[in-house]
This record gives C-alpha cells, sequence and structure tokens, in this order.
C-alpha cells in the first residue's frame, strides 16, 4: 500500500486528498490517504456561518465561474444544481469619492478605461486627473519585460490619481495587497502584455477583443457546502486538531503529529501557509524554506453585521470598495442581503465589512469588539445607520499572501526546489491565486504529481 499524506486542510488540501481518492478509484491503485489541518475545523477561509435565519460569509463568498477546476468539481460533487449567481437588481458595485458613494465606472476592464469619454463620465477623477489618464497613448511603450508592481505601471502609464482612486481599491482589495509591492506578473499578467501588443492600455481597450466582465457565483447554501461536500466524501481522511510539529525524509517521508507518534508516508502534499511550509521544510532544504519564508502575508478582518430593515436604506449594489487616500477605517463593504438571493430573511439587511490588509495592519491589533465599532461607526457615517446591528460576527484571517515584485521568479525557485524532492508537491494560496477556483487547481495537479510519483517511480523501486 501508498500512503501519501496532505498537509493542511484548506481548500487547496480538501481538493488535493480529494483528488488523490477520485485517481485511487480510477486506476485501482492500493493507496492510503490522511489529511492533517491543525484547527478543529477543515476548510480554512471558506466557512459559512448559519445563525439568525441568515447565512454568514465568515471568509471568502463568491466563485469565479469559468475556471475549469471549479467548474469540473462542483459537477462531480454534484453541486452543480446550487450555483447561484449575483441577484441582476443589485449587480455592480460603488467606490467611495470624498465620502460620497459613486458607482464603479461600468466603461473601465478594471482600472483601464475604455474611451476617453469614459475617463470623463466616470465621477471619480479630477480635471486634472482625468487630463493625465488621457495622456496614455504618449507614454512610450516599457521595453523591459522584468516584473513591476502595480503602483508603478499604473502611476507610468495613467497617473497616480487613476492608481489611488481606482487601482488601489479594486486589486489592492482583491489581494489585500500594498499595490507598491503586488506584482502586476502575477496578479495582473493581461495588462503589461497589452502595454507590449498596442503600445498603449487605451489602444488595447479600442483593439482587442471585448472581454466577457467576470461572472461571479456562490452556492444555494453559502460556500460552506462546498467544504461540507469534500469532508463527506473524504470521511476518516481528514484528521482535525492534528497539528504537525515535524516533517523528515529517510528514505520516505515523516511526519510527526503533536501528542501522536510518527507516520511514515511515501508522498506528501504541502497546502499550508507559506510561513508554516517555510518551518517545516528548513532542516529538509534550507533554500526551499527560505524562498517560502520570503513570501510576505498579510491579515484581514471580516465583520459580519445583521440590521433590522428599517435600520438603512441601501444603494442598489452590491457594496462598496474604500480608496486608501478617503483616510476611512475600512478597506471595503459587501450588502451581502442583495449580493445572493436567499442570505437574509426579507426584515433583515446583511453588511459584511472588511478591515485591515497591508495598508491598515495597525488595525487588526485591536480587539473584536473594538473593530465592530469602528464597522459600526463607518457605516454610520457612509449609509447614514442610526440603529445598531442585532448580530455581529467577527472572523479574522491571516497568512494571505501578497504576490511581491518577482513573484513568479520566487515561485519557479520553490517548484523547482520542491520537484527536487522525492514524492513532495505544494499547494495553495502561495502558487498561481488566492480565489477559491485556483486553489482547486493548486491541490488537484499537487495530487495528480504525486500520485504520478508513487505509481512511477516510487513504485518501480518497490
Amino acid at each position: 500500500m501508498y500512503r501519501v499524506a496532505v498537509l493542511g486542510g484548506g481548500v487547496s488540501g480538501l481538493a488535493a486528498a480529494h483528488r488523490l481518492l477520485e485517481l485511487r478509484l480510477e486506476r485501482g491503485t492500493n493507496l492510503d490517504v490522511t489529511l492533517y489541518e491543525s484547527s478543529p475545523r477543515a476548510g480554512g477561509c471558506v466557512q459559512t456561518l448559519e445563525t439568525d435565519n441568515a447565512l454568514l460569509e465568515l471568509g471568502a463568498d463568491s466563485l469565479l465561474a469559468g475556471k475549469p477546476a471549479i467548474t469540473a468539481l462542483l459537477d462531480r460533487l454534484n453541486l452543480t444544481r446550487d450555483v447561484v449567481d449575483q441577484q441582476t437588481a443589485f449587480r455592480g458595485a460603488r467606490i467611495l469619492r470624498g465620502g460620497k458613494l459613486r458607482p464603479v465606472p461600468p466603461e473601465f476592464r478594471l482600472f483601464a478605461p475604455r474611451s476617453i469619454p469614459a475617463l470623463v463620465r466616470s465621477g471619480v477623477f479630477s480635471p486634472a486627473g482625468i487630463l493625465r489618464a488621457a495622456l496614455e497613448p504618449l507614454v512610450p511603450a516599457r521595453r523591459s519585460e522584468d516584473d513591476e508592481s502595480l503602483a508603478s505601471f499604473v502611476t507610468r502609464r495613467l497617473g497616480r490619481e487613476v492608481l489611488q482612486r481606482l487601482a488601489q481599491p479594486l486589486i489592492g482589495g482583491i489581494y489585500s495587497a500594498d499595490p507598491a509591492h503586488l506584482s502586476m506578473e502575477a496578479a495582473l499578467p493581461q495588462f503589461p502584455q497589452y502595454e507590449r501588443t498596442y503600445g498603449s492600455l487605451l489602444n488595447a481597450m479600442r483593439q482587442a477583443p471585448p472581454a466577457q466582465p467576470p461572472r461571479l457565483v456562490s452556492l444555494r447554501a453559502g460556500l460552506g457546502s462546498l467544504v461540507h461536500a469534500l469532508t463527506d466524501r473524504l470521511g476518516s481522511t481528514v484528521r482535525t486538531a492534528s497539528h504537525v510539529q515535524a516533517v523528515s525524509y529517510d528514505d520516505g517521508w515523516r511526519v510527526t503529529v503533536a501528542g501522536e507518534r510518527t507516520e511514515r508516508f511515501d508522498a506528501i502534499v504541502c497546502a499550508l501557509p507559506a510561513p508554516a511550509a517555510a518551518v517545516l521544510f528548513t532542516t529538509i532544504d534550507p533554500l526551499l524554506a527560505s524562498n517560502l519564508n520570503a513570501i510576505r502575508c498579510n491579515s484581514i478582518a471580516t465583520i459580519n453585521l445583521l440590521y433590522d430593515a428599517a435600520a438603512m436604506q441601501l444603494p442598489p449594489s452590491t457594496g462598496f470598495v474604500v480608496p486608501f487616500v478617503e483616510k476611512r477605517k475600512i478597506v471595503a463593504a459587501t450588502f451581502t442581503s442583495q449580493k445572493y438571493p436567499g442570505r437574509t430573511p426579507p426584515d433583515t439587511i446583511g453588511v459584511r465589512v472588511f478591515i485591515g490588509g497591508a495598508l491598515q495592519p495597525e488595525l487588526l491589533l485591536q480587539s473584536d469588539d473594538a473593530l465592530i465599532a469602528i464597522a459600526r461607526s463607518e457605516l454610520a457615517s457612509l449609509l447614514n445607520v442610526r440603529k445598531p446591528p442585532f448580530r455581529a460576527v467577527v472572523a479574522r484571517w491571516n497568512n494571505l499572501p501578497q504576490y511581491d515584485v518577482g513573484h513568479g521568479k520566487r515561485l519557479a525557485a520553490i517548484e523547482q526546489q520542491t520537484a527536487r524532492l522525492p514524492g513532495a508537491a505544494m499547494a495553495g494560496c502561495l502558487m498561481r491565486g488566492v480565489g477559491v477556483p485556483d486553489c482547486i487547481a493548486s491541490g488537484e495537479t499537487a495530487a495528480e504529481s504525486v500520485f504520478g510519483y508513487v505509481t512511477g517511480a516510487k513504485g518501480a523501486s518497490t
């Protein structure tokens, strides 16, 4: 019998373990899989809480439809019928400008305008900012193909105001990142390619084939139902409250779990956050550990608030983002009762507030009660909310990787160094994408790699 350990029970680790069991069944292989998760529950940053007849997403709340890995997995888990789209009456987000919530400009591809009139109509930029962005076609294309930060790229091409008023809140918010460090090649490679191909973003928006807007979806009972479906399939394969203290290799992998005996495995999938993975691999491969440790991580808190419907009148949108230059203490807010159907009863309004990230890490040093107070204060100011919520739930998410400039090269080195370790593979959001579909793809790719090892090179030697 071959034995594989999966370290980490977030979405990536669950997807890896699930794919290994599928391959075992498909190929008729005698394979044992054990997944170790240090916390009392699996699923990582995917967690749905049911309370007060409402569904609260404490972490991720959406899936990017069309990604092959998530589409196929939902089908195999019989969850396709549970996919729900955003409510059409509320599609579109707002952006804070001068204390007022304005619609995110529709004639933009993220931060890139489709035309000069689109800049004027946006309502987000000053006349000086519009003039600077309109001169973008005159900015020479960058010759170097070296990586560049989001701040450098947007400022160079469109000016600082587009960076501060649109790119930072939209893109920096997705990654909870500092735009001065966020890698364009890792996060938004299509935009440097537009510059190289068309010489200008405005030219690219006019000439490139129109891109379909991203379709965000959820599941009828929340994304937690994806975790439940995976853990139900995995059964006793998942061992929660099992903290991996050490990993070593000596003609096979040895995994030591706190309070338990060391177990031997033929292969491992490491789906842990970068800092935890670095600790485990320090003695096995110091250079690999160093590269893992070089991936900087951020933290963010979500504060779910439930109000009586009479407490406020929400604008017809899915929420809003807050530019850092507005000097507020929140990053964004989602109107959960309007984004997806069935999230709250008709007499209840749900709002989810985001606090922290790379630009305001000091706020997360405060207590949960203090974070709730911040969220309430900001919503009172921006949405004229006067009555308190009847429910508030705080969740903190740590070790969110920031794809710094040069992340692609660092990742290539991590993959090369891992490939030299017999039967080892890395997975997780530290790789190629922080979204749930990308994490699933990462876990399944790692599973196929180690399955090939134990049934191929390893199998031939036993």
